[in-house]
């Protein structure tokens, strides 16, 4: 599972694709759902041998956890802490949530070069974590990853 604001690109299909081996990459995202373009952009950005699905957050629940029933391997790509807080709730529980991209736009603190947050993510990301779920940010495979809350400390304080 992993929240990156651009859902698919070069660092998932090609860093994240070559380390994890992935069958399928699933985006939940209504916008890229429901738009015809959008979906066949990513469905043809798909790595040779593996598929891509894209599912708006309500068709998502069901179909994520039947495909994570089979032996399939599987990379959920969503755009925000809130769309990953969203999914959960519908009763697609992760354990675990990688944070690849979350990048600058008003409202939003950088805490990472990588990672910008407002109130609203700081939230859905607490959230997450009372849930259970382990969150960590490394925007490639192979660099250091790092912990989420140690950087929040500072977005949430202002300092």
């Amino acid at each position: 599972m992993r929240v990156d604001d651009r859902l698919i690109h070069g660092q998932v299909t090609q860093g994240w694709g070559s380390a994890l081996h992935p069958d399928m990459y699933v985006v939940v995202n209504d916008s890229a759902a429901s738009s015809r373009w959008e979906r066949e952009l990513y469905e043809a950005s798909a790595p040779e041998g593996a598929k891509i699905a894209v599912l708006g957050m309500d068709e998502a629940g069901d179909s994520l956890q039947s495909w994570l029933d089979s032996e399939e391997n599987i990379i959920v790509l969503v755009e925000s802490p809130l769309d990953a807080l969203r999914l959960f709730k519908k009763g697609f529980s992760f354990e675990f949530l990688n944070v690849g991209g979350l990048h600058f736009k008003e409202g939003r603190k950088r805490i990472l070069p990588f990672v910008c947050v407002d109130v609203d993510d700081i939230e859905a990301f607490r959230a997450l974590q009372a849930l259970g779920v382990e969150i960590d940010c490394a925007d490639v495979p192979g660099c250091e990853r790092k912990d989420l809350f140690k950087w929040l400390g500072s977005a949430a304080s202002g300092n």
